[in-house]
């Protein structure tokens, strides 16, 4: 199964999430602390690419390689 990380909007596979974070009922995923850190500064802004939360991913992930 592949997310899109709500900030950057980059697709990652779920086993590579760097974190994950619950918000309004539904579960997100970054592909990094930046990513994850903004989302957090604002959900709202970030809050349309989402999956249910009952999702939940690794906590010792590999951070992916950003898409250029």
């Amino acid at each position: 199964m592949t997310v899109e990380d709500p900030v950057c909007r980059n697709t990652i596979p779920l086993e590579n999430a760097h974190a994950s974070e619950e918000y309004g009922g539904w579960a997100y995923f970054f592909c990094s602390n930046r990513c994850h850190t903004a989302f957090k500064l604002n959900p709202e802004r970030y809050a349309d690419a989402r999956i249910p939360a009952a999702f939940s991913a690794p906590s010792d992930a590999s951070h992916p390689s950003r898409k250029a």
